[in-house]
């Protein structure tokens, strides 16, 4: 038989379930990033010897584990979405004061979250690169780690969403308001545990390139979002009417149920039961810590972009309340078309991480920049629309003339904003595959270097009002996409060249 790859199930008849020393440098000749060296694209003849596919084949299959991977996730944040909505469409039903309340209180939890997020992000890269490698006691370790990590950070979580009573005093919120959104976020505290577990056991399913089960268990837990929300904010199936603490309950209750449905599906799927996942948990050490400084760059990044936006939507408040609700109209619409390049970036970690892990950099470097590729073919579609019947797109949110007419050069801007947000946040999931995290949050200062002074210029000195805002935040975001490719294409040559050394 032919040269056997560590890691594949050629070279391993247990695949990537058992244990095995890392696989040691390819000593096959370098190829074309296409022609790699993956289970799945090749094939033995009858007289044992391995041949490579066809670039077009090799193609189609790297395309297929990418959507295979990449359309779970998309779906899933979709429905993710949608809970935050029916929440606050419920609320509104119960008064202004309390609506305003929920979207302030969202807002403080958007930011933990984030942060949460960026943090628990540490391990997709690091199981993955485990999982190309075929080193099972890795992955435990990441793992076990990672849930160390978790309680950390689900505690640091619980308390500062205590605390923000003091810093909304400080900036000025409305008193009347003040009570409402700290009692929100006192009960909303709680689901934190249940919130780093998810993600932990998230990441470790994307890492291992199993996504459905997240989209089968969001699913299943729909129903509870519509019927808890309806149940604890207006008081049904004997519950009192709890409004604002009812959003927070229901909250707690989703993420308690996505959270167990996933440790369920991990501790028994047989994929992850032969790993020992759950035994022999040794105290948190060395690599929690690596974890937490990998996670904590991500974290800054993730924050620092969604600042930026903020800090945009503080200045669009100065253009009257037409303008603001136009803005309202083509941010939602953005916000909901890049949980597509949002998910296609998640799905490029963790197939960048696993070509690292098999140390095979060609097919990292591919696996980026098909990534790149079919994040910006997915909102194509929704850029041809935008650009042909804006009108129909802004009517979609509200009927007041006004609105439209107005939201109509915004959705313009919202075209290019689509191609470049696809762009920067695919980029930096290559990245983060690659472990670069430091290079790209320095580049996310780009939105503030170059976004945020764009966008005064334009809007306020040049008068060019909301739209001129729209183009800043547009130039923010194309130079942080242009930099961050560039840096992939420079990362991924210099770990190429580093692999023939």
């Amino acid at each position: 038989m032919g040269p056997l790859r560590p890691g594949t199930r050629h070279g391993n008849r247990l695949g990537r379930f058992s244990d095995h020393e890392p696989a040691k440098r390819s000593l096959w000749p370098k190829v074309s990033p296409w022609r790699v060296t993956n289970h799945d694209l090749f094939s033995s003849s009858c007289s044992g010897r391995s041949f490579v596919k066809s670039p077009a084949f090799v193609f189609k299959a790297e395309l297929g584990g990418l959507l295979k991977l990449g359309l779970p996730i998309i779906l899933t944040q979709f429905i993710q979405v949608s809970n935050t909505t029916v929440a606050i469409l419920m609320m509104g039903r119960v008064g202004s004061v309390e609506l305003a309340a929920l979207g302030l209180g969202g807002s403080f939890m958007i930011f933990v979250f984030l942060v949460c997020l960026g943090i628990m992000m540490s391990l997709s890269p690091t199981i993955a690169q485990h999982f190309g490698a075929g080193r099972s006691e890795g992955i435990r370790s990441a793992f076990q780690q990672g849930l160390w990590l978790a309680v950390a950070t689900s505690l640091a979580a619980f308390f500062l969403l205590r605390q923000m009573g003091y810093l909304m005093q400080w900036i000025g919120v409305d008193p009347e308001v003040i009570p409402l959104v700290q009692d929100y976020l006192n009960l909303a505290s709680w689901s934190m545990p249940a919130v780093c577990l998810y993600l932990a056991l998230r990441f470790l399913c994307e890492a291992t390139g199993h996504s459905r089960p997240m989209l089968v268990i969001n699913i299943a837990t729909l129903p509870v979002v519509v019927a808890g929300n309806w149940a604890f904010i207006f008081g049904h199936f004997g519950l009192p009417p709890l409004g604002v603490e009812g959003a927070a309950m229901n909250l707690i209750l989703v993420m308690a149920l996505n959270a167990l449905g996933m440790l369920i599906f991990v501790f028994f799927s047989q994929r992850y039961r032969a790993r020992n996942l759950f035994k022999s948990f040794p105290l948190p050490g060395r690599e929690c810590l690596a974890l937490l400084k990998f996670g904590v760059p991500i974290a800054a990044t993730l924050v620092l972009d969604s600042g930026f936006f903020s800090a945009i939507a503080l200045m669009m408040g100065k253009m009257g309340h037409v303008w603001l609700a136009a803005h309202q109209v083509a941010i939602n619409y953005a916000t909901v078309v890049f949980m597509i390049p949002v998910s296609v970036s998640s799905a490029t970690m963790a197939r960048v991480g696993q070509a690292i892990g098999q140390e095979d950099p060609n097919l990292a470097r591919a696996r980026g920049f098909l990534g790149l590729s079919c994040s910006l073919a997915l909102v194509v579609p929704s850029i041809l629309v935008i650009l042909t019947v804006p009108q129909w797109v802004a009517g979609l949110y509200t009927g007041e003339v006004s609105v439209i007419q107005a939201a109509i050069p915004l959705l313009f801007a919202v075209a290019f904003l689509q191609f470049f947000d696809a762009t920067y946040i695919t980029a930096q999931g290559a990245l983060r595959g690659l472990k670069d995290v430091n290079g790209p949050l320095l580049i996310s200062m780009s939105f503030w270097v170059f976004g945020l002074p764009a966008a005064w210029w334009l809007g306020i000195e040049m008068g060019q009002g909301a739209v001129g805002l729209w183009w800043g935040m547009v130039t923010g975001v194309a130079m942080t996409a242009v930099l961050l490719v560039w840096r992939f294409q420079w990362r991924s040559a210099r770990t190429i060249r580093e692999a023939r050394a």
